[in-house]
């Protein structure tokens, strides 16, 4: 799951883009998202129900690019803060281009135990507990992935800036279509669409960014859910990239442990 692009110097505007092809747009958006090694944060996770219930937590976030390497785009460490009631709870995710494909664990402090999960994707059911986590992460999109078909479909404007559209079909997925809205000037998605079967849209997701040296960061992601109509809001500060996190940060070993709290 990208959580960071960094800035590629791109050359061209508006014009530029209506020029180039959609792998070229494309290559452009990954060449910035793998710019970046690894990222921390402190993320704030709020999911408002259909009734306006609202839940929060805040998490400490490791994440580790790892551009493909053992078939998985990367690989991810949650740490929770708050409540203090949930205080120490981890959840690691290794994230793969296909969600079914992914895997995931959760630590539970009180039971010393570090639990496998199973994620959006999957048929088994799953904790309802750590809703929040699956969909602040698992099924936060962000990527153009390079198994798949794709087409532009046009231009159009958000808030008065003008974005690429490009629509993204998954293999295997017939049915399932994700629609990015990508910016030109600096080749970051402002918002993404997922419709499943007869092109019903599931959920969007709406970017915010910010600059972190010189990359560009999230800075807070809104999730729309349909059914059931949830919203889920992620927002990061404390922001540093590009620190060398190890790999053993993102074992189950390591989530045991108990040291990274």
């Amino acid at each position: 799951m990208s959580l960071a692009v960094l800035l590629f110097a791109p050359a061209s505007g508006i014009a530029r883009a209506a020029e180039l092809s959609v792998e070229e747009i494309v290559r452009q958006v990954r060449a910035q998202d793998d710019s970046i090694d690894d990222q921390t944060a402190d993320v704030e996770i709020r999911t408002v129900d259909a009734a306006g219930n609202e839940r929060s937590t805040t998490q400490r976030l490791y994440w580790k690019n790892l551009r493909g390497a053992k078939g998985l785009i990367g690989q991810t460490l949650l740490v929770t803060l708050t409540p203090i009631q949930r205080k120490g709870e981890s959840f690691l995710l290794w994230q793969a281009a296909r969600a079914g494909d992914s895997q995931a664990w959760l630590y539970l402090p009180d039971l010393r135990q570090a639990l496998r999960m199973t994620i959006a994707g999957q048929d088994a059911q799953r904790p309802k507990r750590n809703a929040d986590m699956l969909l602040g992460f698992e099924q936060l999109g962000g990527r153009l992935l390079g198994d798949a078909a794709r087409a532009a479909a046009g231009r159009e404007s958000i808030d008065g800036t003008e974005y690429v559209v490009v629509d993204e079909r998954l293999s295997g997925e017939p049915e399932a279509v994700r629609r990015f809205w990508v910016s030109p000037a600096d080749w970051t998605i402002a918002k993404i669409e997922y419709r499943g079967a007869g092109g019903r849209v599931e959920h969007t997701q709406s970017i915010e960014w910010q600059r972190v040296g010189r990359a560009w960061v999230w800075k807070r992601v809104e999730v729309r859910a349909t059914d059931p109509p949830v919203r889920t809001i992620v927002e990061l500060s404390r922001v540093s990239v590009n620190t060398g996190l190890s790999d053993r940060l993102f074992t189950v070993n390591s989530l045991k442990s108990g040291t990274i709290r």
